[in-house]
C-alpha cells in the first residue's frame, strides 16, 4: 500500500491533476477585495495616462490642474491628486457630486463647508427642502433655505433662516425675483420693508405699492419713477410742490406726443 503511494505521488498525471486543484481551490476562495485591488490598479494605470498635470512646477498651479482635469475627466481619482490643499480637494469631491446629481456623494465629504455646499446646491437643483435641514453649516443652510424660499414660492421658508437680518434679506430678494408686492408685508424692519417696496413698485410700476412706503423720499421717488415710466402725470402730484415740477418734466420728456401743445 505504501508503495502504491509513492508510485501515485510520482506519477506525473497526478501531480498536474493536483496542481489544476489546488488553483481551482485559489480560484473559488480568492478574496473579493483582493480582485478589486488588482481591477483598481488596472483603472488608475489607465486614468494615469491622462494625467497631464504631474509635471506641473507650481503648487497651486498644479492643484487647479488636477481639479479641471477630474471635472473634464468625471474622475474623482484626480481630486486626490490635490496636494496640500484640503479645501481645494474637498471642493472638488463637491463639483463631482452635485454633477452626478448624488445625495450619497455630497454626504461623503468630510469638509463641513465642503459638504454643506454640496448638499445645499443638490437641494436648490432638485427643489428638495428637506435636504436643506441636513446641511450643518450655518452660512450655507441658510443660503439654502433662501434660495429654496424663492423657487418653491414659499415666504415661510424665509422664517427657517436664523437672524431677523437674514429672515428680512430672504423677503426682500423673494419679492424683487418674484415681482411680488405682498411678500414685502412679512419683513418687519421698516427702512427695507420701504426698500421692497420701492423695488418692486418701481419694476411693476405699481404706484399702489408706493402708496405703502412710509419713508417720504422713498415714496416720492417711487412715485416719480413710475409715473414717467407710465406716462401717468397725475402721479406727480404725490410728490410735494418743490419736487413735483421735475416729476412732470420727467413724464413730459418721456411722452413728448402726448404732451404736445
Amino acid at each position: 500500500m505504501h508503495n502504491e503511494l509513492q508510485k501515485l505521488l510520482r506519477s506525473k498525471t497526478f501531480l498536474l491533476v493536483l496542481a489544476m486543484l489546488v488553483v481551482v481551490i485559489v480560484i473559488v476562495t480568492w478574496p473579493p477585495s483582493f480582485g478589486n485591488v488588482f481591477r483598481l490598479n488596472g483603472s488608475n494605470a489607465a486614468l494615469e495616462k491622462l494625467d497631464t498635470c504631474k509635471n506641473g512646477s507650481i503648487l497651486a498651479a498644479r492643484n487647479d490642474c488636477y481639479r479641471e482635469l477630474a471635472f473634464s475627466t468625471n474622475q474623482s481619482y484626480f481630486c486626490n491628486k490635490v496636494f496640500n490643499a484640503s479645501t481645494v480637494s474637498e471642493s472638488c469631491f463637491a463639483k463631482l457630486a452635485i454633477a452626478a446629481n448624488s445625495k450619497k456623494s455630497c454626504e461623503s465629504i468630510k469638509d463641513v463647508k465642503a459638504r454643506s455646499y454640496c448638499i445645499a446646491v443638490l437641494a436648490t437643483n432638485k427643489i428638495e427642502l428637506p435636504l436643506c435641514d441636513n446641511v450643518d453649516d450655518r452660512g450655507w443652510k441658510n443660503y439654502c433655505y433662501a434660495q429654496l424660499a424663492i423657487l418653491a414660492k414659499k415666504p415661510d421658508v424665509c422664517l427657517k433662516i436664523e437672524g431677523e437680518t437674514g429672515i428680512s434679506d430672504c423677503y426682500l430678494n423673494m419679492a424683487k425675483n418674484l415681482s411680488s408686492g405682498p411678500t414685502c408685508t412679512y419683513i418687519l424692519d421698516e427702512e427695507k420693508r420701504d426698500d421692497c417696496y420701492l423695488s418692486v413698485g418701481t419694476a411693476n410700476t405699481d404706484a399702489f405699492l408706493c402708496a405703502e412706503i412710509q419713508q417720504p423720499p422713498k415714496k416720492w421717488t417711487c412715485y416719480h419713477r413710475v409715473a414717467k415710466a407710465t406716462g401717468d402725470i397725475s402721479l406727480c402730484s404725490h410728490i410735494p410742490e418743490s419736487l413735483s415740477a421735475n416729476c412732470i418734466e420727467a413724464v413730459k420728456e418721456a411722452f413728448p406726443q402726448r404732451f404736445e401743445q
